[in-house]
C-alpha cells in the first residue's frame, strides 16, 4: 500500500461532518499562506531534487482526484482499488510550467468538493472496507489518512514558504 499517514480510528468513532470540517479547514488556512506565494516562490523547489510548492499543491490535487474516486467508490461496494505514481502524475500533468494561480484553484476547487462529499457519507459507510494497493482498509481511514497526508505536506511546506516571503 502507499505510505500512511494515520493510525485508523475505529469507524464507528467517526463523523462525516467533523472529517469535512477538518479538511476544510485544513485547506482554507492553507490557502490562506499559499496564495500569498510569489509566483517565483511557488516555482521554486524546496532542495535540489525535491518538488516546488506549485509541484506539491499539484501533488495533493492528484491526490484529491484519487482519492475522491476512492471515497465515492467504497460507498457502492468493496472493491480493488489501485495506487498511483505520485511523481509520475506530477511530471505528466507538468505542474511545474503551469500558471500559479491555476494550479492552486484546482486544489481549493476539488478540495471543497471532497469536503462536500464527505459530509454527505453516510456514517455506516465509513467501516466500509475496500483493498488498496492489496491492504484492505475502511473508508474512515481513507478519509482521515487523506488529511493527515495534506497536513503532512503543508507541515513541510508552510516554514520553508514563510521563510522565502
Amino acid at each position: 500500500m502507499e505510505v500512511s499517514y494515520t493510525t485508523p480510528t475505529d469507524p464507528e468513532r467517526l463523523d462525516p461532518e467533523t472529517l469535512s470540517s477538518q479538511l476544510s479547514e485544513t485547506v482554507h488556512a492553507a490557502h490562506a499562506w499559499l496564495a500569498a506565494l510569489s509566483l517565483d516562490d511557488a516555482a521554486t523547489p524546496l532542495a535540489e531534487g525535491k518538488w516546488s510548492p506549485k509541484q506539491i499543491v499539484g501533488h495533493l490535487t492528484d491526490s484529491a482526484v484519487n482519492n475522491l474516486a476512492r471515497i465515492v467508490r467504497s460507498q457502492i461496494g468493496p472493491e480493488r482499488l489501485p495506487s498511483y505514481d505520485a511523481d509520475a502524475w506530477v511530471d505528466l500533468q507538468h505542474y511545474a510550467e503551469r500558471d500559479w494561480a491555476q494550479v492552486l484553484g484546482l486544489w481549493l476547487a476539488l478540495n471543497e468538493h471532497m469536503a462536500w462529499t464527505i459530509r454527505h457519507v453516510a456514517p455506516r459507510s465509513l467501516g466500509n472496507h475496500v483493498s488498496l494497493a492489496g491492504t484492505v482498509v475502511s473508508l474512515g481511514f481513507i478519509i482521515e489518512d487523506y488529511i493527515a497526508h495534506m497536513r503532512h505536506h503543508f507541515s513541510t511546506l508552510q516554514p520553508w514558504a514563510l521563510g522565502h516571503r
